[in-house]
C-alpha cells in the first residue's frame, strides 16, 4: 500500500523509520569514530570489536537508558526532516503532473477553435513538408512567432498542427534531431530562443506535448517577456508583435513608442 503524504501517518512512519536508524545506524556509526580518535593511542585503547559490542550493550542497562533515548530522538528528528523533504517534493511533483495533465487536455480545444490573437498553429519546427527536407528558415519563423508572443500578452504556438487545425505529428522534425525524442525536440526548442532571442527568456516558455489522433503535437506556452524582445535579422533588430490573429513587424518608430508604454 503505498502512503500519501497528506496523511499524518506518512510523517509518523518516517519518524518510526528514523527513530530505529537512530539507535541502529548513528549510533554505531558515532562509535567507529569515537574509536577511530582513540585508536592514536593504541597502548590503551581496546580493539575495535570489542569497543564496538562492550558499547552497545551499554544499551540496554537502566542507567544508560538517556544515551538509548538520545539516539532515538536524534533518529527521529532526521526522519521527521527527511519525511517532510519527501512530503512536499511528492506534493511538488503531483501538482506538476496535474498541471501538465490540464494543459495536454487543453491542445484539443486550442486546435478546434482555431488561429486566434493567443493562438498559432505552425506545421512543423525545421522540416519543409513541401520540400521534403529540413528547412532552417523555419526555425526563424518559429523565432519570429515567439517573439511577438513575448512582447504581446503571451500565447499557445503548436507545432505539428495545419492552418486548419488538422494535427500533422511530429516525427519529420524528430527524425532531424540527434536523438528523435521529445526532450530533444523541447531542448532545440530553447536552443531556438537562445539564439535568436536570448536565453534570458527560456524561462518564460513551457513546452508540453499531447498525443491527438495519434499524433505527437508540441504547445510552447509563452509568457510576456520582461523586456522588449528583438529578433536578428540581416544584422539588424527587428521588434515582432503578437496582432490580432497574425505576427506583425513594427518599424522604428512603432517600436519605440510601444516600447514605451509596454515596460515604462
Amino acid at each position: 500500500m503505498t502512503l500519501s503524504p497528506f496523511k499524518l501517518s506518512f510523517l509518523a512512519t518516517y519518524v518510526l523509520v528514523g527513530a530505529v536508524v537512530g539507535v541502529l545506524v548513528i549510533h554505531p556509526l558515532n562509535l567507529m569514530v569515537i574509536w577511530w580518535e582513540l585508536a592514536r593511542a593504541p597502548e590503551a585503547t581496546p580493539g575495535f570489536y570489542q569497543f564496538l559490542s562492550a558499547r552497545l550493550w551499554l544499551l540496554i542497562v537502566p542507567r544508560h537508558l538517556d544515551v538509548a533515548v538520545a539516539y532515538t530522538g536524534l533518529g527521529a528528528i532526521v526522519g521527521l526532516a527527511f519525511g517532510i523533504f519527501t512530503r512536499n517534493y511528492m506534493r511538488t511533483t503531483e501538482a506538476y503532473r496535474s498541471l501538465r495533465e490540464e494543459q495536454t487536455a487543453f491542445v484539443p480545444d486550442l486546435m478546434q477553435q482555431g488561429e486566434t490573437h493567443r493562438v498559432e498553429f505552425k506545421s512543423s519546427l525545421r522540416w519543409d513538408l513541401k520540400e521534403n527536407c529540413v528547412n532552417r528558415n523555419l526555425e526563424k519563423v518559429v523565432a519570429k512567432t515567439l517573439a511577438g508572443f513575448y512582447n504581446a500578452e503571451g500565447g499557445h504556438l503548436l507545432i505539428g498542427v495545419d492552418d486548419d487545425g488538422r494535427p500533422l505529428g511530429l516525427d519529420p522534425d524528430l527524425a532531424t534531431l540527434k536523438s528523435p525524442d521529445l526532450d530533444s525536440f523541447e531542448r532545440t526548442i530553447n536552443d531556438i530562443v537562445s539564439r535568436a532571442l536570448g536565453g534570458d527568456l527560456c524561462p518564460y516558455l513551457h513546452t508540453v506535448f499531447a498525443r491527438v489522433e495519434d499524433k505527437d503535437v508540441a504547445m510552447i506556452i509563452v509568457s510576456p517577456a520582461p523586456r522588449a524582445v528583438y529578433m536578428e535579422e540581416n544584422k539588424a533588430s527587428v521588434f515582432y508583435l503578437r496582432s490580432g490573429n497574425s505576427t506583425r513587424r513594427l518599424d522604428v518608430r512603432e517600436a519605440v513608442n510601444y516600447a514605451n508604454t509596454r515596460w515604462s
